[in-house]
């Protein structure tokens, strides 16, 4: 028989930017009512099952999902400190329904990689040796595991796809977060990617939670000391030291501008990392944030480079409609949403190529 999951009822109202008081509110029931719905203390009946779908704008069968959505830890996400809890609360949400959803498509979709992201506890990487582990060396460490050439990594997207992970473009509706990860045991690591962030930020970003995969989901640490080695191994894997120090010999915009070209990483990242290496003054770095300011370019920056696109979600959507023959009704419901948030939430997957057939909708 199946059973209400209560703890589906607060992701979908969390995934709608909803209180409990706005839900009971549209709901026209008391709020007391709905608290012991959503907190398990009482079975809702099933025409109350039928109005928190319709206006949710989930499906029925969305409430009966088994299991328990994740919380996320908050080194395994970066944003800025302005982003209201109510914002937070539906992008976790999202992200744990997009899990949800990866589970369901890897039924059927073989995906299989010899490579993986490793989890690096420093203790046993340091042996009987007295050096401590850092993010410089974890980054040199991971290239070579990987059997990186020297120069700039071509495309990040493509490389975590390659090496065990899956990239999932996501409209976060904000500019205040840039991405998000996740490392579940029997899933992919899982890189959840604002959009909407400029290319070379992203870039940055993907080696930035990248690094908190390979440093900290072993050993924990507080979660100021966490950020800045998830920072400092994205600068390190992007910008090797050996490579990146004879080329900072001249610090100056135009230079950036053109290192920024070649590394195809913002400009304000090579500044940060030449700041890290000690290859300028303070003075320097201050003059040089002062001039970014004053040109506009602390948001976003000029040249970026070209988007890296995920293809692997992209891949398991066609291997279901063009292999396997979904219909668009029946994508929406293997995925437990409606066909029109569906088609929101994948819009840029299932438009898919040029060789792919229309989807139909089978009512």
């Amino acid at each position: 028989m199946e059973r209400f999951n209560y703890q589906m009822m607060t992701l979908a109202r969390d995934a709608r930017e909803l209180t409990q008081s706005e839900l009971a509110d549209r709901l026209q029931i008391r709020q007391g009512t709905l608290s012991k719905y959503e907190t398990g203390f009482s079975e809702p009946p099933a025409s109350f099952v039928e109005d928190l779908a319709e206006a949710l704008n989930f499906p029925r069968s969305f409430f009966y999902v088994s299991g328990r959505p994740y919380g996320l830890p908050p080194f395994h996400y970066r944003r800025r400190k302005k982003l209201s809890k109510k914002v937070l609360a539906r992008i976790v949400a999202e992200v744990n329904i997009r899990r949800l959803h990866i589970t369901q498509l890897l039924v059927s979709y073989d995906w299989k990689t010899n490579a993986f992201i490793p989890e690096i506890d420093p203790d046993e990487y340091r042996g009987r040796g007295t050096k401590s582990l850092t993010p410089e060396d974890a980054a040199r460490h991971l290239r070579e595991m990987w059997m990186l050439p020297s120069g700039p990594i071509p495309n990040m997207v493509e490389l975590l796809e390659e090496n065990g992970g899956i990239v999932i473009p996501c409209d976060f509706g904000t500019d205040l977060v840039d991405a998000l990860s996740q490392r579940i045991e029997g899933l992919p690591v899982l890189f959840f990617v604002n959009v909407d962030a400029p290319a070379d930020r992203v870039r940055h970003t993907l080696a930035h939670e990248l690094g908190h995969m390979v440093l900290h989901t072993v050993t924990v640490k507080s979660d100021e000391e966490m950020e800045d080695e998830a920072d400092a191994f994205a600068g390190a894997f992007l910008l090797p030291a050996d490579e990146i120090k004879p080329q900072l010999r001249r610090f100056d915009l135009r230079q950036l501008a053109n290192l920024k070209l070649y590394w195809k990483v913002s400009m304000a990242a090579i500044a940060v990392r030449a700041s890290r290496l000690e290859l300028v003054t303070p003075y320097q770095s201050k003059m040089f944030w002062i001039e970014m300011g004053k040109l506009g370019y602390r948001k976003r920056e000029p040249n970026e480079p070209p988007k890296e696109t995920p293809n692997l979600l992209r891949r398991m959507i066609s291997f279901h409609t063009m292999q396997l023959g979904y219909s668009l009704a029946e994508m929406a419901r293997l995925l437990y949403l409606t066909v029109s948030e569906f088609q929101r939430m994948y819009r840029h997957d299932i438009l898919g190529e040029h060789e792919r057939p229309q989807l139909r909708v089978i009512k």
